[in-house]
């Protein structure tokens, strides 16, 4: 597994799902983050700032929809890591 990818689950389960108290153990390549309720507004713009500092990804403003955060695959697609 690509350690972006890697570093982007533990960040949506230990900093998003335990902080919104879901109970979710794992996130597969195509599961919904969005229609979850792991990601909402708030939740994308954590994921940003932890891409931009701590993956030096800088992620610009006119690909911050929710199209690009549907899923691992859409946001790997989104960072220029597809490796799923």
């Amino acid at each position: 597994m690509d350690e972006h990818k890697r570093r982007i689950i533990e960040f949506l389960l230990t900093e998003i799902c335990e902080e919104k108290g879901l109970e979710i153990k794992e996130i597969g390549d195509e599961d919904p983050l969005v229609e979850s309720g792991i990601l909402d507004s708030l939740g994308i713009l954590k994921l940003m700032s932890f891409l931009d500092e701590e993956l030096e990804i800088d992620i610009s403003a006119n690909e911050i929809k929710p199209g690009n955060f549907v899923n691992l695959r859409t946001i790997c697609a989104l960072i220029g890591k597809e490796t799923v």
